[in-house]
């Protein structure tokens, strides 16, 4: 039983709750700290349902997070894999989602507690950025607090804002979802005229999606400054990144895999690299100067479209084709390729059996998996490593004080 904010030494007194035959709880009745908080920066650490590490030293909290997940490649798989360390711990993040409640109430949902929302005025995982961005929205709402979404009478229409800025670049967008139809609401013209003369932010967008839709940052836009994206740069590749799309959360901390893949796809040069699960086409523009041809596969037909427009104005003359697949119900569009790179990064639950199945049986010569989830990871390779020999892999922390931790292993297909 995962218990947070709990420091490894604190004492619980604790009492097992019978539920139903066979099935016993925790309650936990109190907390012995044994160990002070002086290392926490937050004033809501313990209450907010983000971070959940910061009151352990650095060091200890990568030896919780990598000793299982290493001992367990060691143990269950003969694989070692070597841990990489972060250096930067705070302002990391590039992307906040927070709630907005009636109050006017901007934070995170409390642990535990869906429909509580924690009050949050500056979140040390953002940046300098984005807090100044959070205490100007707050200001502005102050004002409106009548345009906030009420969940319990249905009245209102903010939902959520969300704050992505860019690492590299200046680009920064704030995105206020609020419900369908409240894009009509009187209050919103001035409301609008509000945000444009309080907020100077370079972009400023709204989206609109049902109202029981507790969804940020999805639905039909609005854009009231700048553009409906901002711009990121990595690896030396410039990404125009849509409000309403997935991208490393974290582009500098995510730079030891991003290198690890790109020196040994040099080391390795291979016709065809094959992205699966590739989202907006991450991996195939950065990589894609090392190959003749791209093929990318993934299930969200509007990252497909980006994928293919982005590609295209990169690499104008390369052959590529990106395409909609469901590789959880059918691998059928995967052809055997001899002189071909796998690339794959599914989600956390791991890239399921079929997928697992054709690398085991036509996978190419050489395999980079990265996962977000290496629990997962390790049963998908369990089912094709039959056919491949390991060469090497990294973990890594791109989300200091989260359980969250980053990995990449790099097989080649044994000689047939």
């Amino acid at each position: 039983m995962d218990i947070f904010f709990v420091h490894p030494g604190d004492e619980l007194v604790v009492e097992y709750v019978k539920r139903r035959p066979r099935q016993r709880s925790l309650k936990i009745h109190e907390i012995i700290r044994n160990h002070n908080w002086d290392l926490v920066k937050c004033n809501v650490f313990g209450k907010c349902g983000g971070c959940t590490g910061q009151h352990i030293p650095y060091e200890t909290q990568l030896e919780l997070k990598f000793k299982p997940i290493l001992d367990s490649f060691s143990k269950d798989l003969g694989i070692s894999i070597n841990p990489i360390q972060k250096s930067e711990i705070y302002a990391y993040r590039s992307r906040m989602d927070f709630s907005v409640f009636p109050g006017p109430t901007i934070g995170q949902r409390q642990r535990g507690n869906f429909r509580n929302v924690v009050p949050i005025q500056e979140c040390s995982i953002q940046s300098e950025w984005a807090n100044i961005a959070l205490k100007d929205v707050q200001n502005v709402l102050n004002e409106f607090p009548e345009i906030i979404w009420d969940r319990r009478s249905e009245e209102g229409g903010l939902k959520y804002l969300t704050i992505r800025k860019a690492q590299n670049t200046k680009d920064g967008i704030l995105i206020f979802t609020f419900t369908d139809g409240f894009e009509s609401h009187p209050l919103m013209e001035k409301f609008r005229e509000k945000c444009k003369s309080s907020l100077g932010q370079p972009s400023l967008l709204f989206c609109y999606n049902r109202p029981k839709s507790e969804v940020s940052a999805v639905g039909r836009p609005e854009i009231l400054r700048g553009k409906a994206s901002f711009t990121e740069v990595v690896l030396g590749h410039q990404f125009d990144v849509p409000f309403d799309s997935f991208f490393q959360p974290n582009p500098n901390g995510f730079l030891p895999i991003l290198n690890f893949i790109k020196e040994r796809i040099q080391a390795h040069p291979n016709q065809t690299l094959i992205d699966l699960f590739c989202g907006n086409g991450f991996f195939s523009l950065l990589y894609g100067e090392h190959f003749q041809r791209i093929e990318g596969y993934e299930l969200t037909e509007s990252s497909i479209e980006i994928a293919s427009r982005l590609f295209t104005s990169t690499y104008p003359s390369k052959s590529h084709q990106f395409q909609v697949a469901n590789l959880f119900l059918s691998t059928d569009l995967l052809k055997k390729k001899e002189n071909a790179t796998l690339i794959l990064d599914p989600p956390r639950a791991g890239a399921g059996k079929l997928v697992n199945h054709w690398i085991r049986d036509f996978g190419p010569e050489f395999v980079f998996y990265v996962s977000c989830n290496p629990y997962s990871q390790k049963e998908d390779v369990r089912s094709f490593l039959s056919a491949y020999d390991y060469v090497d892999g990294i973990l890594i922390d791109p989300y200091p004080h989260t359980p969250h931790t980053e990995s990449v292993l790099f097989f080649r297909r044994k000689q047939r």
